[in-house]
């Protein structure tokens, strides 16, 4: 079966990106998806994922972010991303930090362009809205969420549900939004909540990138989400969150495939999943519902064949940023980026 990790983020230029296409690998995957983060102030993120496709082009799909220091219109960063060859755009402007960081609303009048031209042009985008809503609630909040900065139940972070009234508003100017919600949209608490999103919205998607409080939610009652997933297997879009670092902080090897491996049995089999510390439960859905999840429904959105990177633009592109760099090792890596490029160019 056809497999698309449709959710996938990579920094390792050094070793050209090799772990993640490791993983893919050991897991079946066909094609992988690296998402940008870039509008979180990773100046270098949209060159890194343009190298990572041009290096492999038949594999892997970009979707590349907007940028908050070069001062350009937001839709016209857009058109020239579409342009160069990336395939959707990824905004992580409605993760709590970044919105702190940028200090936009998701559905500010500044983005209607930007939103416009996404709808016109069926360019799709991935939308990380807000987070667990307990990492709003003191007494709910884990640990490690609170060691990562990730509890918004203080100081002058909006309330969990101004982000989903935001994008209520948003697609309410923008209904023809081909928008892929990150994380279940942080809904699998609350499945009559899901249901109504996706009904209300006929062209949105959610992935079921972990989070891993989604898969706990889910196995609370497996029945009931197998019922779900059956239903709306048209609109549900498989991702992992894997990440192409293959070491940790003391520079030993770790495990980076243990949730992308869960994910794929949650959807295969109805048994029993341990990953870590957390005793999950799978779903065994029907073959024809794991076709669609697994990549027929990434397919209809962006397309069963990567977009070819532009890469004198994308050398330009990274010339342009370089600017903008502020640390040595920042435009160590562009240049190293840009000497590769012109090596696949020449």
């Amino acid at each position: 079966m056809t497999i698309v990790d449709a959710h996938t983020h990579i920094s390792n230029v050094k070793e050209r990106f090799a772990p993640i296409y490791a993983l893919a690998e050991r897991l079946g995957y066909s094609q992988l998806t690296v998402m940008s983060l870039q509008c979180a102030g990773r100046l270098t993120q949209n060159a890194i994922c343009a190298l990572c496709k041009a290096l492999n082009p038949k594999t892997t799909y970009a979707f590349g972010g907007l940028d908050y220091v070069t001062g350009r219109d937001f839709a016209a960063q857009a058109k020239n991303l579409r342009a160069m060859g990336f395939d959707g755009m990824k905004m992580l402007e409605g993760k709590p930090t970044t919105r702190a960081l940028l200090g936009n609303a998701l559905d500010d009048q500044k983005y209607d362009g930007y939103y416009g031209f996404l709808e016109e042009t069926a360019f799709p985008v991935v939308l990380h809205v807000a987070d667990p809503p307990e990492f709003w609630d003191k007494d709910k909040v884990p640990s490690w969420a609170v060691e990562h900065g990730w509890f918004y139940g203080e100081g002058d972070h909006a309330p969990v549900n101004q982000y989903y009234d935001e994008v209520e508003n948003m697609l309410r100017k923008h209904p023809k939004l081909r928008a892929i919600f990150a994380h279940f949209f942080f809904l699998s608490g609350e499945p009559a909540r899901a249901q109504k999103f996706l009904d209300d919205h006929p062209l949105v998607s959610i992935d079921v990138t972990a989070g891993i409080e989604m898969y706990e939610n889910f196995s609370i009652d497996p029945a009931f989400w197998r019922v779900f997933f059956v239903k709306n297997s048209h609109r549900i879009i498989f991702g992992t969150d894997s990440s192409d670092q293959a070491l940790d902080e003391s520079g030993d090897e770790v495990d980076i495939s243990g949730y992308a491996a869960m994910e794929i049995d949650f959807l295969r089999y109805d048994k029993p999943i341990t990953v870590y510390d957390k005793k999950l439960h799978g779903l065994g859905l029907p073959e024809s519902a794991q076709r669609r999840i697994f990549s027929e429904n990434y397919h209809a959105l962006v397309g069963k064949t990567p977009r070819p990177i532009d890469i004198p633009a994308m050398i330009a592109e990274a010339v342009l940023l370089r600017g903008y760099l502020k640390t040595d090792e920042d435009r160590q890596t562009m240049d190293t980026i840009v000497s590769q490029l012109k090596e696949m160019e020449g």
